[in-house]
């Protein structure tokens, strides 16, 4: 099974100290999230692809986030699209694979 591995967050927000670095993380994450959410309220949505990293902000954060139907439904569809391309490019690499193995052992014989 394959697991995509979570960005890790090493920093810690202790009661009653200041932590930038915390700050700088929580804004990259919410810029990040918002750009994915822009991207797809824009009119030529289907022509902004998403970052592997805004894809790893919605893994990671994608359940506590509040879209517009719209936005939900369009992240949705290119989700499911990117899913089904990366599906195919999967299925055409192990066809030209087994399809050179069947070639090199029809040499051989």
């Amino acid at each position: 099974m394959n697991y995509e591995k979570k960005i890790l967050n090493n920093v810690i927000q202790f009661p009653g100290t200041n932590n930038p670095k915390l700050d700088e993380r929580e804004k990259e994450v919410a810029r990040l999230l918002h750009s994915a959410a822009y991207k797809m309220s824009l009119n030529d949505w289907d022509k902004h692809p998403i970052t592997h990293k805004e894809l790893s902000a919605l893994s990671n954060y994608g359940e506590a986030i509040e879209h517009p139907p719209i936005v939900a439904s369009r992240l949705i569809s290119v989700l499911a699209t990117s899913l089904i391309r990366n599906s195919m490019e999967d299925l055409i690499w192990v066809e030209k694979k087994e399809k050179v193995i069947f070639l090199m052992t029809k040499k051989l014989s």
